[in-house]
């Protein structure tokens, strides 16, 4: 009795190691049907020449065991390829090797695939375990008396002691199968939906960059053009207002164009940059918005010579414009922007700090974090593209704000010798 209990176990830790396998070597998530059928065809016959070649095989317990766990288990969760491939093998090895009964091999492994399959295409998906083990056990039991009785009625000697002993140790190996079997595939199905997920969320995340990023200069945009509707305006203003509203939509037009250009990014080459006039050149655009918000803007440079940085004028502009806006509308009932530039230890320190509702500690934490905004219209991507520009660009970001005393942003930058 002892040595069939060994021999069970054997075949137990084969068909979990041949199933474990098959899930680990190419995940469902990152593989084509056919590669997976491949692979389980090779898994199936690498296990299928170990266990011929180094076991010792016990024509009972080949089939009373092995082979009705191993076809049930390819049949009811893998479906058509896995489970005539299986079926196949066994049916074959067990008569033309391991001396098995033709008949009751193939009407009992014949059935009990027919069983299987048809369970995989009709309830699998939406079975819970235990309907899957309620079935899976009753396909078994069908399959040992279907067996049993063929091979008795074609003069097999049937020990009773024998058989017994097998299926004591044949429907518990059918049951810790099939719950393991389940458990890893459910696993694997969350995977790939989670990978699924993720693609979907990033397409999500690019439109709802792309919509925040383009929003940006058409509000400036729209902000001149209100302001050109004044009845008391001047020729020379008009003219400056369509100039920098025109420049809004020719901005717009190239934020999309980079982010078309995603798939293909081009690297464009860092070029020293005027800090102080990069500053000043953003001045005319987030002034209508600050007008509008009853916001005073101030701006203070420590060094009246250029500071030169290395980097992308779209980019820093980008980033500054970003970053001013959410001063701005941290502000609903006015204050005051100020922008500082200074000059420590080899590196431009650029502060943008506003007076306006600030934000707590667990906030400050999640500046920068995908889609966490404390506005109620925004998206959360404006930061998060601003903190991976400045990465990009070489650049180091902070942020530091109290509740109701206004948030300070500083941003550094080594000092590049023109």
């Amino acid at each position: 009795m002892s040595s069939i209990f060994i021999d069970e176990f054997h075949d137990l830790l084969y068909i979990l190691g041949s199933g474990l396998l098959f899930f680990i070597a190419i995940p469902k998530a990152a593989a084509t049907s056919l590669q997976r059928k491949l692979l389980y065809l090779a898994v199936l016959a690498v296990f299928s020449a170990c266990y011929l070649c180094i076991e010792t095989i016990d024509p009972w317990v080949f089939a009373l065991h092995l082979t009705p766990l191993s076809i049930l288990l390819a049949s009811l969760f893998e479906g058509g390829l896995a489970g005539i491939a299986t079926w196949g093998a066994f049916v074959g090895f067990g008569i033309a090797l391991v001396g098995t009964d033709w008949a009751a091999n193939l009407s009992g492994n014949s059935v009990l695939l027919l069983l299987g399959l048809t369970f995989h295409y009709r309830c699998l998906r939406r079975s819970t375990l235990g309907f899957i083990m309620l079935n899976g056990l009753a396909y078994i039991a069908i399959y040992e008396v279907l067996y049993i009785a063929v091979a008795g009625l074609r003069g097999a000697a049937v020990n009773p002691a024998t058989i017994v002993t097998i299926l004591l140790g044949a429907f518990p190996s059918a049951a810790l199968v099939i719950v393991t079997y389940y458990r890893v595939r459910n696993q694997e199905n969350l995977q790939e939906e989670l990978y699924n997920a993720e693609k979907y969320q990033m397409i999500g995340q690019l439109a709802a960059s792309i919509s925040h990023e383009v929003r940006n200069p058409l509000t400036m945009t729209s902000g001149f053009l209100q302001m050109m509707g004044k009845p008391s305006i001047n020729p020379e203003t008009l003219e400056r207002y369509r100039k920098h509203a025109m420049e809004g939509i020719d901005h717009a037009t190239s934020i999309i164009t980079d982010y078309l250009n995603y798939a293909k990014p081009t690297v464009e080459e860092a070029r020293p940059l005027d800090v102080k006039a990069e500053i000043e050149a953003l001045v005319p655009w987030i002034s209508s918005m600050a007008v509008m918000a009853g916001v005073e803007i101030r701006i203070k440079h420590d060094r009246e010579v250029p500071i030169f940085i290395l980097g992308e004028p779209k980019k820093f502009q980008q980033c500054l414009l970003n970053i001013m806006k959410n001063a701005i509308e941290a502000m609903p009932g006015g204050g005051t922007l100020t922008v500082k530039t200074k000059v420590d230890d080899g590196q431009v320190c650029i502060t943008i700090a506003d007076t306006g509702v600030g934000m707590n500690k667990l906030q400050l934490k999640r500046i920068g974090t995908p889609f966490f905004t404390t506005k109620e219209k925004g998206t959360g991507l404006g930061l998060m593209v601003v903190v991976s520009l400045i990465n990009v660009m070489g650049g180091q970001i902070a942020f530091n704000s109290k509740r109701g005393q206004g948030t300070v942003c500083e941003i550094r930058y080594r000092i590049c010798n023109v």
